[in-house]
């Protein structure tokens, strides 16, 4: 089996993969109030030329309140008080984008943004092949590294700031054969990147004026 293919099977089981958290989990007694916060950042779909989410895991309870990121040996811990991954893809495509939405802990989250920041700055100064540009949309910041060209499994990483809720999204964007992606040419590539990003933003503003529905 070639590594084009054995790549395309894992996203295909990832696709169909259950959801992490389970009935049997016990939620602490702050979940609800961090998961409102994350709730209209988790419900946005058909945006970006009809992208769609098709797997949505909560992350556990009992997960560590942290994950680690660093680039090289210098490893730091942010915070992760609670959060969602969602898979994208457009209609008869494999996977375009695979979202991480997440909470800090609020008395950290200014020093997880330093961290996950310079861990993005690190990562385009040892890379030669990629390229570090930041935007802001409707009250969002962030920053995007891109490579040069497509190739490889991910093409591009972006990170979403909210200062307001605290919350950070990462989101990788995918690589696949060209007969299963939406994308032919670099240009449409970057095309397509900026308009989720665009689209993901305009749908979470639009979800603040929306009530909460826990689930």
């Amino acid at each position: 089996m070639n590594g084009s293919l054995a790549t395309f099977l894992i996203v295909a089981s990832l696709l169909a993969a259950p959801a992490l958290c389970t009935a049997a989990d016990t939620p602490s007694p702050t979940r609800p109030e961090h998961a409102a916060k994350l709730q209209r950042y988790i419900y946005c779909d058909g945006f970006a030329d009809g992208v769609r989410g098709v797997m949505l895991d909560h992350r556990p309870p009992n997960a560590e309140k942290w994950r680690e990121v660093g680039v090289g040996d210098r490893r730091e811990r942010v915070s992760v008080v609670d959060g969602y991954r969602i898979i994208y893809s457009h209609p008869r495509t494999f996977a375009f984008a695979k979202l991480e939405v997440e909470r800090s802990d609020p008395l950290k989250y200014s020093e997880d943004r330093r961290i996950v920041t310079h861990y993005l700055e690190d990562m385009a100064a040892r890379d030669g092949n990629v390229t570090l540009t930041s935007f802001a949309d409707r009250g969002f910041d962030g920053r995007t590294v891109t490579k040069k060209a497509l190739g490889g499994t991910t093409i591009a990483l972006t990170q979403i700031f909210s200062d307001q809720d605290a919350v950070i999204v990462t989101i990788f964007f995918l690589n696949q054969l060209p007969e299963y992606r939406k994308f032919q040419t670099y240009e449409e590539f970057i095309a397509l990147r900026d308009s989720f990003i665009h689209g993901y933003l305009d749908c979470v503003a639009g979800n603040a004026q929306r009530p909460v529905v826990l689930h």
